[in-house]
């Protein structure tokens, strides 16, 4: 029983580990500067609309790469991204909560650690940036319940990132 425990701890430290090293690899380009991390958009529906949908509803990225996901909700509706696999296997550097969509948004804060679930109001747009450390197909759902009862995503809204 001892050497299972053993075994056992070895393993966790060594992944534990492994993630740990891995997490600045995408932090740092060749000439030893912080890179600058990609910008990807994902929007929660479409302006003035109330459909049930996330644009684009796929993305493919890389692992060890750094990203930031800009998540806005131009719609008329309230809009959840919750993508717990992604963020489980991800190292996340910061999520920035903006006054606006596009260029002209500030920062009104900032949640240091992972995006549990983000629930974003119209208008509203959130900035998470992270390096995905773990290759897999993950969902993006919206678990915000229509006045039916039905959640957004068993409405349609769901989408995929898959980290190569």
């Amino acid at each position: 029983m001892r050497r299972v425990c053993m075994k056992f701890l070895c393993m966790v430290s060594a992944m534990f580990i492994a993630l740990n090293s891995m997490a600045p690899m995408g932090l740092a380009s060749e000439s030893g500067k912080i890179a600058k991390p990609q910008r990807l958009i994902l929007s929660l529906g479409r302006e003035g609309d109330r459909k049930r949908l996330f644009y684009p509803d796929y993305f493919a990225i890389t692992a060890g790469k750094r990203y930031t996901l800009i998540i806005q909700n131009p719609s008329l509706d309230i809009h959840e991204f919750d993508a717990p696999g992604l963020v489980a296997s991800s190292w996340s550097s910061d999520v920035k909560v903006l006054d606006d969509i596009g260029a002209s948004a500030h920062p009104i804060a900032t949640i240091v650690g992972t995006p549990a679930e983000i629930e974003i109001r119209p208008g509203g747009s959130v900035e998470w940036t992270f390096v995905p450390v773990v290759a897999g197909r993950y969902d993006i759902l919206c678990d915000i319940e229509d006045q039916s009862g039905k959640t957004h995503t068993a409405m349609g809204m769901k989408g995929t990132i898959v980290v190569n």
